[in-house]
């Protein structure tokens, strides 16, 4: 063996070795890290377990499940019935007061629309009629400019959203309002045809009508009759309509030949305003229940009744709706205006509504228990019936169950 091998040998040798001591440095190092861990482990639970005591009844395991399982759940107390009682003023004074949400983005957004202004009229110029949808009230955006542009003729403004609108004051604003001419007391047909006469003999003193409509789609004219009468408005060449729809299948109340008549332009008018006149007719659980009222309730009760259940409630909406225009009555109706018991049963009967007298009060009591039809008893013992509900509310319901 030469003296180089020996030198290479002997050189390897002490790097062996050198790596092996390395390595003996890193496992001590690893090992006391490991051991510093346990004891801080061992200390953080041992002041876990000196701060939280474990119960001795607690289970461990499957025996925990089973424990949780059979456990009582604490539920809260807090129920509708605890709500405050509001009077509608108050209601509506406490929803004013509320603070507004991101109303400078509102007031932005509401600028954008405006831009849409001229176009807007040029539309309407052009033979269309305008439809707005999208999320948020468009009561303040279409009125501000209804107000601004459309000032070359009469402006007809209809809240469609008011729970006592219909066709036929509609017609009545259009015709007595805007035209100055007598209403016809014949059919709604009849009054849209006298309407279309007019304009077709020349006589009209404006060229341009228009008519804003808050809420086409609302809940009073959303009816066959009413949306018929208006599409043939809209044929007409002289009468703008303006409407708004808040509901997501409004589009489904007009067949191919209403959507013809109306010929509309659809805009994307989403503004996130808020719905406080438009849902201020509504029901809440806040508002006393006495206060509230109106078709809605009796539309419903009317729609689960039989045929001739209805025509026993018509019979004494007519008489009612007739003697309170006779005695030019606002508020609602009252024992003046109603039917004694035996001339109700008459004519009832000779309407082949009843057969017999104890039908005629089994209905009635269904009536009575929905308080739809109330009574009162004369000095004489005479028992009179009558709805207490104003002229135009029953004028609705009348149209809606026709």
């Amino acid at each position: 063996m030469t003296d180089s091998t020996v030198y290479r040998t002997a050189k390897k040798k002490r790097a062996i070795d050198r790596q092996i001591q390395l390595l003996n440095e890193e496992d001590e190092v690893d090992s006391d890290d490991d051991n510093s861990e346990i004891d801080n482990d061992e200390e953080n639970e041992s002041d876990d377990e000196q701060e939280v005591p474990k119960d001795p009844l607690e289970k461990d395991g499957y025996e925990r499940y089973f424990q949780d399982l059979h456990a009582l759940n604490k539920t809260s107390n807090n129920t509708l019935s605890k709500l405050p009682i509001l009077d509608p003023q108050e209601f509506k004074t406490k929803l004013s007061q509320a603070p507004k949400k991101h109303a400078k983005d509102i007031a932005i957004l509401h600028s954008l629309h405006e831009r849409q202004f001229p176009q807007w009229q040029f539309e309407l110029l052009s033979h269309y009629n305008l439809l707005f949808y999208g999320y948020g009230s468009k009561r303040k955006l279409l009125t501000k400019f209804a107000q601004t542009y459309l000032t070359d003729g009469p402006l007809i403004v209809v809240n469609g959203y008011f729970p006592s609108i219909t066709i036929k004051d509609i017609l009545n604003k259009l015709s007595i309002g805007a035209l100055g001419i007598n209403s016809p007391t014949g059919s709604i047909q009849d009054h849209v045809s006298l309407i279309m006469e007019h304009f077709q003999r020349g006589e009209n003193e404006y060229e341009h009508i228009y008519l804003l409509i808050h809420n086409i789609d609302g809940a009073n004219i959303r009816n066959e009759r009413a949306q018929t009468a208006l599409s043939i408005l809209a044929s007409c060449p002289n009468i703008h309509i303006i409407a708004s729809i808040d509901h997501i299948n409004a589009g489904l109340l007009w067949d191919s030949i209403k959507i013809s008549r109306f010929n509309w332009i659809w805009h994307d008018a989403t503004t996130f305003d808020d719905y406080l006149v438009e849902t201020s007719f509504e029901n809440t659980l806040m508002v006393r229940q006495s206060e509230l009222g109106g078709s809605r309730g009796v539309n419903y009760v009317l729609a689960s009744l039989t045929s001739n259940a209805r025509g026993i409630f018509k019979v004494l909406a007519e008489h009612q709706v007739m003697e309170m225009e006779l005695a030019t009555m606002e508020g609602r109706g009252d024992e003046s205006v109603g039917l004694t018991y035996n001339a109700y049963y008459t004519k009832c009967r000779e309407a082949f509504f009843v057969s017999n007298d104890i039908t005629f009060r089994t209905q009635l009591t269904e009536f009575r228990d929905h308080k739809i039809i109330q009574s009162r008893r004369t000095l004489d013992g005479t028992e009179i019936m009558y709805l207490p509900l104003d002229k135009s509310t029953l004028t609705n319901i009348l149209e809606s169950i026709s």
